[in-house]
């Protein structure tokens, strides 16, 4: 404890905030809005307190994740536990050998919409396991008939059908209408072909200029590789990328046109 208290940063809340101890019944209509700001300030103290904000019962009561508070991945949509189904990978070797229920499993993870993807996480490590990208074959589907799952929600795009189980119709159908209004507000550029067969839209002034070109069309000018007795130094040139990123989509080969599988094949 005494080291927990030495390493507290100066300036950060150290206390619970405190909530108004008056009944709801004894308090008059005009002081609702206070009572509103009063409680809206204790869930913003929450948030900003790293113990509390971190703890797994306040990230499912507020509906929020580590990646909630990073600006750089944009927007953020709703968040919460889903039931997810196994298999429904359009990638050749990614399928369940079986097409029968007997071969597929129930996860418990954490999902989170982003203007140009949806992912899931472990809620245990906060690991994702798995980026379902925004495009133009995005689509989501509900019910029975179309998931063969009672409380089911289908999520299709170009390389995989995910399967949602949830605890009712009306869940399901809040899942659903909150992606899609969500994903049609701000992820509209991505559910459409754009030139060349694109499926990012044109950005302009902007120093990346057709990324995907580049590499896809010209590894060699786009990288800078130097044999040495050390291994291999690879120089990117105003480019930050995840190597699990794919380079060209949609995914229909395979990994072939991921970032790391080029970098290997190129060295």
């Amino acid at each position: 404890h005494t080291v927990r208290r030495q390493s507290i940063k100066r300036g950060e809340p150290r206390q619970m905030p405190s909530l108004p101890h008056t009944a709801e019944s004894t308090v008059r209509e005009e002081h609702f809005s206070s009572r509103r700001k009063q409680l809206e300030d204790y869930l913003t103290n929450i948030l900003k307190m790293p113990m509390y904000r971190n703890y797994h019962g306040t990230m499912e009561f507020v509906g929020v994740s580590q990646l909630s508070f990073i600006h750089d991945l944009g927007p953020k949509g709703i968040e919460g536990f889903i039931m997810k189904r196994s298999g429904g990978h359009r990638i050749p070797g990614l399928n369940c050998c079986g097409q029968g229920r007997m071969c597929y499993r129930w996860s418990k993870r954490w999902l989170v919409v982003k203007d140009s993807f949806l992912m899931y996480m472990k809620p245990d490590s906060g690991a994702i396991s798995f980026v379902l990208l925004v495009d133009k074959e995005f689509n989501i589907k509900i019910g029975r008939k179309e998931t063969e799952t009672k409380y089911g929600l289908q999520i299709d795009n170009l390389s995989r059908s995910l399967i949602l189980k949830c605890n009712s119709y009306r869940h399901a159908q809040w899942w659903r209408q909150g992606i899609d209004e969500f994903i049609r507000k701000h992820g509209k550029d991505f559910l459409t072909e754009h030139r060349f067969g694109s499926y990012a839209a044109v950005q302009e002034n902007t120093l990346a200029k057709c990324l995907i070109s580049w590499v896809v069309e010209y590894e060699d000018e786009l990288l800078c590789l130097q044999a040495t007795s050390a291994g291999v130094f690879i120089h990117f040139y105003f480019l930050r990328l995840s190597p699990e990123i794919f380079m060209k989509r949609p995914v229909v080969e395979g990994n072939r046109w991921r970032l790391d599988c080029i970098l290997k094949r190129k060295a």
